[in-house]
């Protein structure tokens, strides 16, 4: 005799089955209620295809998102334009980030395919001059600029204003730069004016060295031939800050060779510093010893750098000032005094502004005594604005000087030209007056 399911039990394995059957679409609708942001991932997520690879999904729109991102490889496009470009592109069961995609993606994409792509990073950190003050972030553009912005020291001859002696660059600015891997110390270094004091331009980043870092070093240090010193914590990733600043990378070959001082804290300097426990890494001892081996540590370094670490923020402040100029003195660092013609020609422009800025006190004096008032023009700012509307990349008080006199007009172009700069294909610099009295 056949045993037939009762009514309720058929409709209780139906009900089963149907719950089995829509499981996978209730998570997803129950994860798409918790993050709007996954319906894109619908598809992907509820359709059984060929599994793609989320570094071939990115590959295979890479080139036109860039060129959508750089109006077809005609401007600059900065990694975070060309990733919002790629991202809706790339339907993948796990989301793109930013950080992979940026650091490894597209950078192994440029140099497997060769490509000569305008590709801006974020500035990361810094860098400064001394003296000149200039302060400009170490992303590509600003680095582009200022390493084509760099120039011999030229004289700039006394008129209304005293002599100046305009600097971009180390050529009599600067005789080395220091690399720091904190930011933060900024305060300390100016509140001493450790820069001022020793000729020193110095870098601020956060960890390891960026690309467009590491090419500023190459051109200044390598190129000038001027000392890098480098203060870094007594860790792992110190070291390799280190020797990523004289060694190739994947990501950057050094042009030139570069002289490289140890500035950072070594076993002779932690003695009383507070230690904590290294940071925790799946790579194995050994690969690790022979990583610091090749950065510079010694065999009694490596043993402690394997299980503890010291970071610069142990040090009192006047305690790591006290260790950067021993180290500094111990190396030999002078201050940058050019050759004889240049003190030359800067003496003799010093003296004539003197001379010429007597005779200017006196020839003010006695314009003071004869001045007679002068007559401001009742439609000045009528006048102005139709300077503005015929001129309209000047600024207000460009048109003030044109309402005064028509002619002034080719002389505010040509200073204005000066000041943007001859490059085509990049912005100008942002280097702010850096002339030294």
């Amino acid at each position: 005799m056949t045993d037939l399911k009762r009514p309720h039990n058929i409709a209780n394995d139906m009900l089963d089955a149907l719950e089995t059957a829509t499981r996978k679409w209730t998570r997803q609708k129950k994860s798409e209620e918790r993050r709007p942001g996954m319906i894109r991932h619908r598809v992907s997520r509820l359709t059984k295809v060929a599994r793609t690879t989320l570094k071939d999904a990115v590959w295979e729109v890479l080139t036109e998102c860039y060129m959508a991102a750089s109006a077809d490889d005609t401007l600059p496009a900065k990694a975070r334009q060309i990733f919002y470009q790629v991202r809706p592109n790339v339907i993948e069961e796990r989301e793109l980030e930013y950080g992979y995609f940026s650091q490894t993606l597209l950078p192994n994409y440029v140099e497997t395919f060769d490509k000569e792509w305008m590709v801006v990073y974020d500035a990361r950190g810094h860098f400064e001059e001394p003296h000149s003050n200039r302060r400009i972030g170490c992303g590509t553009i600003e680095v582009g600029n200022y390493l084509e912005a760099m120039k011999e020291p030229s004289i700039l001859d006394p008129g209304f204003s005293d002599a100046s002696v305009d600097i971009i660059g180390p050529s009599g600015g600067f005789g080395a730069v220091m690399y720091s891997e904190k930011e933060g110390f900024d305060p300390l270094f100016k509140a001493v004016d450790l820069a001022n004091r020793h000729d020193l331009m110095v870098i601020s980043n956060k960890g390891l060295s960026v690309t467009a870092c590491r090419k500023l070093i190459d051109e200044i240090c390598g190129g000038e031939e001027l000392p890098l010193f480098v203060l870094h914590d007594f860790d792992v990733a110190g070291f390799l800050i280190f020797g990523t600043l004289q060694r190739d990378t994947r990501r950057y070959q050094f042009e030139n060779e570069i002289e490289v001082i140890d500035l950072g804290l070594r076993l002779a300097d932690i003695d009383g510093l507070e230690r904590e426990p290294a940071a925790r890494t799946r790579t194995s001892a050994e690969i690790l010893r022979g990583q610091l081996r090749e950065n510079g540590a010694t065999a009694e370094e490596i043993e402690v750098l394997l299980h503890e670490r010291v970071e610069l923020n142990a040090m009192t402040s006047d305690a790591l000032v006290e260790m950067i100029e021993r180290k500094l003195q111990a190396y030999g660092l002078e201050k940058v005094i050019p050759d004889d013609d240049l003190l030359a020609e800067t003496y003799r422009a010093f003296h004539r502004g003197q001379q010429l800025r007597l005779q200017f006190e006196e020839v003010k004096k006695r314009f003071d005594e004869n001045a007679t008032e002068i007559e401001i023009p009742g439609d000045l700012k009528k006048q102005v604005r139709a300077v503005l509307d015929e001129h309209g990349d000047l600024r207000w008080d460009d048109a003030v000087q044109i309402v005064l006199d028509e002619t002034q007009l080719d002389r505010v172009r040509a200073e204005k030209q000066k000041a943007k700069g001859s490059s085509k294909r990049k912005s100008s610099p942002s280097l702010h007056d850096g002339r030294t009295r």
